[in-house]
């Protein structure tokens, strides 16, 4: 009887001591995993906020579309990181809708960006270094009750009560977060009878891109679903942001994944099932708007032939004369250029003027005036087009035709040359066609000076070149190709 009861304390005893084991090493391992996921959540947070306040920082720049796509970029981490309900996101949101209000002019994007505040914190405010009467009136509507841009998102992943359409209480759609490079992306929607749509469209951009651009979807005969797609020729960089939205009356009254957060399709090579999307689809594709409307450009060439005349002095070049008069021509030069936009307002370029000197009739007399050119331009608009002001500095030759008196007919026109260092300032005008093609005209100011150079070239010779002082005014007209 002893010998039992000692072997069942003894039997206990191991039993409790395997138990507080395990108790001990489980929450160990649980603990690590928390731990670990805690830090993670803790740097995506940190990420967010941090692209936040560089936006904003943008925004006091007057950089709008700058801080908007940063902003976007926040959202988007945050909602990869999965922190949906966390006070960083909604602050990201405010700040897009006080960008999109006060910087951008779009009331209607502010209230979505400010609806999807609303919808994680319900008490937030917007601060008073931003705060306007009419912005802060706009989300005092906001928190009032929902918008009509937000019929859809509460109950659009629910299924249909019923088979017809009229069940339907505004948009179902399963989002795709996978796609292939260069596939094609066919993208699906059903769109209920309550929702009263004039059209159901598709917009998608790039990711870093401000502006969506928009692919009218084709209702399917006897069905409830629209189609479009994403063409193959979008389907690049990281991902794509898209959402599908039903308008009515000129509003957005139903969406899924409204523009402020897209559902994002990351994008890898050999993957997604873009290449299954319809016919009907693809000639949906072809209706949407330009991709010049899209994402932002990176490199431009122009193409342009322009015509100038200006102050001149010193004397011409093969009879020696000096410069009665002040006023001389330039009559044709060529303006190639290829640059790249920073921004969509901030541009880096290198131009290449090429002058003829027609006109002239002296023996001798030179043909040819090149000189390049660094220029900095930087458009009045918000998107890059309309007016625009620039700045350049180089070097090189311009050449002018000048009258020389007492001389022979047919042997009376010689030339100038002005340079070799040149600066000046211009105004110029963008206008977008279609696709990348856009015309350009300008009107540049050219300051040509010796600065202590007597002569270029080999002197005395063909080739000697005797610069001056002169003042050019060139205007240009071309073609500008934006990739």
């Amino acid at each position: 009887m002893s010998v039992m009861f000692v072997m069942s304390v003894r039997s206990g005893l191991v039993t409790a001591a395997g138990v507080a084991l395990l108790s001990l090493l489980a929450p160990a391992g649980v603990l690590d995993e928390r731990a670990a996921h805690a830090q993670g959540k803790s740097r995506a947070v940190k990420e967010v906020e941090s692209k936040t306040a560089l936006a904003m920082e943008n925004f006091d720049l007057l950089e709008f579309e700058t801080a908007r796509k940063q902003l976007a970029e926040a959202v988007v981490a945050a909602k990869k990181n999965r922190l949906d309900r966390q006070p960083a996101l909604a602050r990201a949101y405010l700040d897009l809708g006080i960008v999109e209000f006060a910087g951008l002019k779009d009331a209607e994007a502010a209230r979505e960006a400010f609806a999807a505040a609303v919808a994680i914190d319900p008490d937030i405010e917007i601060g008073v270094a931003y705060r306007t009467p009419a912005m802060a009136e706009l989300l005092r509507e906001v928190k009032k009750g929902p918008t009509p841009a937000a019929v859809d998102d509460a109950d659009a992943g629910e299924e249909s009560a019923g088979d017809g359409c009229g069940a339907i209480p505004g948009i179902e759609h399963t989002p795709v977060d996978r796609g292939g490079i260069g596939q094609q992306q066919a993208i699906s929607a059903r769109v209920g009878d309550p929702v009263k749509a004039e059209r159901v469209s598709l917009f998608y951009r790039a990711a870093g891109a401000a502006k969506y651009i928009e692919v009218p979807m084709r209702r399917r005969s006897g069905s409830c679903t629209y189609v479009a797609a994403i063409p193959g020729t979008a389907m690049h960089g990281s991902a794509i942001h898209y959402y599908v939205a039903a308008v009515a009356g000129g509003q957005t009254v139903a969406s899924k994944g409204p523009r402020t957060s897209p559902n994002i399709i990351e994008l890898g090579a050999g993957e997604g099932d873009g290449a299954a999307a319809g016919e009907a689809a693809s000639s949906s594709v072809e209706r949407g708007r330009p991709a010049a409307r899209g994402g932002k450009k990176h490199v431009f060439i122009s193409l342009a032939v322009g015509t100038g005349g200006g102050y001149v002095s010193g004397t011409t070049e093969v009879v020696g004369s000096e410069v009665d008069c002040c006023v001389a021509l330039s009559p044709v030069h060529f303006f190639p250029e290829i640059g790249y936009y920073f921004t969509r307002r901030l541009s880096l370029s290198a131009a290449f003027r090429m002058g003829f000197a027609l006109g002239a009739n002296v023996a001798g007399h030179a043909t040819a005036a090149p000189s390049g050119l660094l220029r900095l331009r930087f458009a009045l608009s918000e998107g890059g087009e309309g007016f625009m002001l620039s700045v350049a500095g180089g070097g090189g030759i311009i050449r002018n035709t000048v009258k020389v008196e007492e001389a022979a007919s047919g042997m009376n026109t010689d030339t100038t040359a002005s340079g070799p260092f040149i600066g000046g300032a211009g105004l110029g005008y963008l206008k977008a066609l279609s696709g990348a093609t856009h015309l350009v005209a300008e009107l540049n100011a050219l300051a040509a000076f010796p600065g202590g150079i007597e002569e270029l070239g080999p002197c005395p010779g063909s080739g000697c070149v005797r610069p001056n002082f002169g003042v050019e005014v060139d205007f240009n007209f071309g073609v500008l190709f934006a990739f």
